[in-house]
């Protein structure tokens, strides 16, 4: 296995990955367009999976920013079950953001939705007060390599 893996060499053109490049926020617009809010389940395990995104920090409100937070599955459960999170969700697809806005549980006392594309746009200029906690399930992966240092660091500038 090992060697057929290193016999694959084959690389995508530099026209292609600009094209994906360039064309991934209308790409993730269509994904959500086309599987609208059917295609992730709500993630009910979050909350025993990390203790530490529920329960009162320190001086009052946990804050949660969620980056690549789709259309809601995995706050929405944390937030059914602890009345005192606060979240910032941000999605690259405006339409994701839309879901999330659309959904029966969206306060905007408690949920802050905006679009984002975390590799170049400035987190502090839509998230004013620094965070407690901040997510990025399955989004690095979707992140050019060379954009992922950009990435983090626009993240830490607004963890506590």
């Amino acid at each position: 296995e090992k060697e057929r893996l290193d016999k694959d060499v084959k690389l995508v053109s530099e026209f292609r990955q600009r094209k994906i490049e360039e064309e991934a926020q209308r790409n993730w617009d269509l994904f959500y367009k086309r599987n609208e809010t059917r295609f992730f389940r709500d993630r009910h395990w979050t909350r025993r999976e990390f203790e530490e995104l529920v329960g009162t920090a320190e001086g009052g409100r946990k804050t949660l920013l969620e980056i690549g937070c789709g259309v809601g599955n995995f706050f929405y459960p944390l937030l059914e079950e602890d009345d005192d999170l606060f979240v910032h969700a941000c999605d690259f697809s405006p339409r994701a953001v839309q879901f999330v806005k659309d959904h029966p549980l969206y306060d905007a006392s408690r949920v802050h939705a905006f679009q984002c594309d975390v590799t170049n746009d400035a987190l502090s200029d839509h998230v004013v007060e620094a965070v407690d906690v901040a997510t990025i399930v399955f989004v690095l992966s979707s992140v050019h390599p060379d954009k992922m240092v950009a990435a983090l660091e626009n993240i830490h500038c607004v963890l506590k």
